[in-house]
């Protein structure tokens, strides 16, 4: 008698097995079809797609783990080094973007430095404040793990299953497409962002340099984070966070880290106020991207006739977007502030000012991680993206892997940062004065 419930165990373990099995396979084949059939780049990039099919069928046939499955869908899909193209487990969307859909912060952000982990902004008020860290900073451990082995990226064909939870272990990240050292810079950072964001009311460490030279180990408690919003049962919830103020010299300063809403909204309402002001500094660094319907309502309420803003180039046909002023709209001076963490939505929107001239573009090269993009359910439940469209500006420039070059290059100094100085805010700033 006692045989019979483990028999019945071993009966039911299998057939999930086989269950689990079966719906990987099937989403190993919508995934390859999908992009055979519709993949925005009718070369494949140089690959021939049907022996991408024929190499990677028996691997999935053979894979011994969900782990294995998500290991080589990515590995089959980064060989085509097009952004937006992931297939992502539907415990773990975080993972669509970790940054934007934590749930706790100690509110600081980060940059690369001259190969330093600098911090640049500390939010007044927040736990980083008041455990002391200040802009200009230079991080040199997260949880103690020294931020030399958690920028060591690796690319995906050279990991097997059984780096999986080493990789997890010291936190090592993977480069992601499209291939180039701005996107490289990007990811560093964002792997040194991700352990730094996590759960509200857990610790993280954080070793520290100051503007002397002296090192500090502190220990705060993350807090939880406003702003949440929840936009499609395929996502995780994002935090968005949006400002305006006025700076000296009666300059309108407004930064939002997604186009997502209410963004729209609160811009419009911020435009609005500053009908009066000198000119317009639009701060996108470290901007995550969004949503079509946002980042057009943005731009609608900077232009005063109809205008072509993009072109989205899909497999078969070619759609135009136009852009129609708002109500309310701001005719003065725009600057765009970017970095190479800006993406998506905010390179497609500040490459389409820079196109049709209507913004000054102040910063760092983007690292052109913008197609347009589809969000499907595989049968085994996974999340997949995959291009839609290339985004084409006005001037005829395809931005993935281009990125938006700015019209005046500049880069945080963390002697500035120290000091209280934000670089890329003062050249913004210097050219409206000019």
């Amino acid at each position: 008698m006692n045989k019979i419930p483990s028999v019945l165990a071993f009966v039911f373990i299998t057939a999930v097995s086989c269950t689990t099995k079966y719906n990987n396979m099937q989403s190993f084949e919508t995934v390859w079809q999908t992009i055979n059939d519709k993949h925005i780049d009718p070369t494949f990039n140089g690959l021939d797609w049907s022996e991408v099919h024929h190499r990677y069928q028996p691997k999935f046939a053979a894979a011994k783990s969900e782990e294995e499955f998500y290991l080589l869908a990515n590995k089959m899909l980064f060989e085509l080094n097009i952004s937006h193209n992931v297939v992502v487990p539907p415990d773990d969307l975080g993972q669509i973007d970790p940054v934007l859909s934590a749930e706790g912060s100690i509110g600081i952000d980060v940059r690369m430095i001259e190969d330093n982990a600098v911090i640049t902004s500390v939010k007044s008020g927040s736990v980083g404040d008041k455990a002391g860290l200040r802009s200009g900073y230079i991080i040199k451990s997260i949880d103690g793990i020294d931020i030399e082995k958690m920028t060591v990226l690796k690319h995906i064909e050279d990991i097997t299953v059984q780096d999986i939870e080493k990789l997890r272990a010291v936190d090592l990240k993977i480069l992601t497409p499209p291939y180039n050292e701005r996107n490289r810079k990007r990811d560093i950072t964002n792997a040194i962002l991700n352990k730094i964001y996590g759960p509200p009311d857990t610790l993280v460490s954080i070793e520290y340099v100051d503007e002397k030279g002296d090192s500090y180990l502190k220990k705060i408690v993350r807090a939880q984070r406003k702003g949440k919003m929840q936009f499609d049962d395929a996502l995780p919830p994002f935090f968005i966070e949006f400002e305006s103020k006025r700076l000296k010299n009666n300059i309108g300063y407004i930064r939002f880290n997604a186009f997502m809403p209410p963004v729209h909204d609160k811009f419009r309402d911020a435009i609005k106020s500053m009908q009066d002001t000198t000119a317009l500094i639009i701060d996108i660094r470290g901007n995550h991207g969004g949503f079509f319907d946002v980042r057009k309502a943005v731009a609608e309420t900077l232009v005063k006739d109809r205008v072509l803003f993009w072109r989205y180039q899909g497999r078969d046909k070619t759609q135009e977007a136009y852009l129609e002023p708002a109500d309310i709209v701001y005719e003065g001076p725009v600057v765009v502030i970017v970095d190479h963490l800006s993406v998506s939505s905010a390179e497609e929107f500040s490459g389409g000012l820079k196109a049709i001239k209507r913004a000054t573009i102040v910063g760092e090269r983007t690292p052109g991680v913008v197609v347009t993009g589809n969000i499907e359910k595989l049968p085994n439940g996974a999340t997949f993206v995959y291009p839609k469209a290339w985004t084409i500006t006005a001037d005829g420039t395809i931005l993935e892997g281009h990125g938006v070059i700015p019209d005046i290059e500049s880069t945080l100094d963390r002697s500035e940062l120290s000091r209280g100085n934000d670089s890329q805010i003062e050249a913004a700033v210097r050219y409206i004065k000019n």
